[in-house]
């Protein structure tokens, strides 16, 4: 970047943004599409986790080893796997697999032993992120309106989203549709947070100790 000033823009065209809604602690959770592509350092993703301090990572797309092999050239990054504080989950978009939720329940206990601010990440940032970001949001109290939008601003970066087409990216019903898989009900302000701690206990399989922490961790409590 020009001066290495970033713009608002320059940071909504690689889907980097602080979550900042419901119990969640200023300076916290981040998302992000990858800060490493086609063998190089994306410079505004790596510009912005220095920036935001970025501590620990959720890898939400590579294996072990596709990430050994990544890391090396963004330093910032390979400093924390050498670190022990990134974790590569190879998760698909298949959110109602049983393969999906144990990944899931391995992030979230990721989260639990590790120190943030935490950045989460797969390639675009959109969905696997985005249904991560949603589950974590709707735990800690936030609002349905506030959930859908942050899912829907990913769809504004210069990456598409795996599994809808352009024309129907702004639709908040996939987003519903989503949310609504948690609790095979339709979420409102009144039920979400219910919903998504129901979803991690009953199919991520955490426990009530694992969510409490969980609930402190991202709540800075």
């Amino acid at each position: 970047m020009k001066d290495c000033i970033i713009t608002e823009n320059d940071a909504q065209a690689v889907n980097f943004r602080e979550i900042r809604m419901g119990e969640i602690s200023p300076k916290t959770l981040y998302r992000s599409s990858h800060p490493i592509k086609d063998n190089r350092q994306e410079k505004v993703v790596s510009m912005l986790a220095s920036f935001a301090k970025i501590a620990a990572v959720i890898n939400l797309c590579d294996t072990n080893s596709g990430i050994d092999g990544k890391a090396i050239f963004a330093p910032w990054y390979n400093k924390l796997l050498k670190s022990n504080r990134v974790i590569a989950l190879d998760m698909d978009f298949s959110f109602t697999s049983t393969n999906f939720a144990k990944k899931l329940k391995k992030a979230i206990q990721f989260i639990n032993r590790t120190e943030g601010p935490w950045l989460i990440h797969c390639h675009a940032g959109v969905d696997r992120t985005g249904f991560v970001c949603m589950v974590l949001e709707s735990f800690v109290g936030s609002s349905l309106d506030d959930v859908i939008n942050d899912y829907l601003n990913s769809s504004n970066s210069i990456f598409e989203s795996s599994i809808n087409e352009e024309t129907h990216k702004a639709d908040s019903l996939m987003a519903m549709q989503i949310l609504s898989f948690m609790g095979n009900i339709a979420p409102n302000d009144q039920n979400l947070q219910a919903i998504a701690e129901n979803y991690l206990q009953k199919t991520i399989k955490l426990s009530s100790d694992e969510l409490d922490l969980l609930r402190r961790k991202l709540s800075g409590v």
